[in-house]
């Protein structure tokens, strides 16, 4: 009698098999033609040590050993050719001067319609309309502890105590747009003007996925902090009175920790200026 059994012999699981492109000889690509190139200089770097003795035959074998190092480090693959060939047009391309770099650099005349800025002086002293004087700064507050609560705040206590009465000073907080958005705009906006280089292609496409990959939580502040000089009837009177209260206002925030910085060039201010308009002040 034979006996019955459910077990049944497992079958084997279907494979689909990949055919990859062989494209070794390939006489349109361009890996090919550099193979060819480094095997003619091999032969004949042989044929001359062969030919050759003593200093002249060393550097021939130094000369086929490079030749080796840059073959293997380079163009052994068919990907590390088509790196080398993205960023040979990378460079060409920015010698005739098609990379270019957009810079936010603006006269203060421009910032008349924003902000009634006549000028800005020596020390980032900034005149605007009506005789008024005062200086912008940056600060970057130190993130403090529970435990320094107390301590920080006779501090800042104390950067308050040291501006003279009816002097108008006002920080402001701005918080940053997300930087990963416009980032990600330019580099859908290149791929849709792509001429279907694929090493192109494939390095948009790896440069995309790494930032939209990016999920870190990153909190993007700018502080500033604007102090009045008050009506003055000339330069010179702003600067006294700079030298009366901008000093030691100084010292009071940067035992704070507040670390300031006065802004004294006009592409900083308009800067500052553009950001607190366009980003969300607190």
């Amino acid at each position: 009698m034979t006996d019955i059994s459910p077990y049944s012999q497992p079958k084997p699981p279907k494979t689909i098999t990949k055919v990859s492109d062989d494209r070794f000889l390939d006489f349109t690509c361009l890996h090919t033609w550099i193979l060819l190139s480094a095997i003619g200089s091999a032969l004949y770097l042989f044929n001359q040590i062969a030919r050759n003795t003593g200093a002249l035959q060393i550097a021939y074998v130094a000369l086929l050993l490079a030749i080796i190092a840059i073959w293997i480090k380079y163009f052994s693959t068919f990907e590390k050719v088509d790196r080398q060939k993205l960023k040979v047009k990378f460079f060409t391309a920015g010698i005739q001067g098609k990379h270019v770099i957009n810079k936010f650099s603006v006269p203060v005349s421009f910032l008349e319609r924003l902000v009634p800025i006549v000028n800005v002086h020596e020390s980032g002293i900034i005149e605007f309309k009506g005789g008024i004087f005062g200086v912008l700064m940056e600060t970057h507050p130190v993130r403090i502890s529970e435990e320094e609560r107390p301590a920080h705040e006779k501090r800042l206590e104390k950067v308050l105590n040291g501006i003279p009465a009816n002097t108008h000073f006002k920080t402001i907080a701005c918080s940053r747009l997300e930087p990963n958005k416009p980032i990600l705009n330019y580099l859908l906006e290149v791929s849709n003007k792509s001429n279907g280089d694929k090493a192109t292609d494939l390095h948009l496409a790896g440069l995309y996925t790494k930032v939209a990959e990016d999920n870190s939580q990153v909190i993007s502040w700018k502080y500033y902090a604007f102090l009045s000089l008050g009506e003055q009837k000339s330069i010179a009177s702003a600067k006294i009175q700079y030298g009366a209260i901008v000093p030691g206002l100084l010292k009071n925030m940067r035992a704070a920790r507040l670390q300031p910085r006065i802004y004294e060039n006009e592409n900083e201010i308009s800067t500052a200026y553009r950001t607190m308009f366009s980003e969300m002040v607190i």
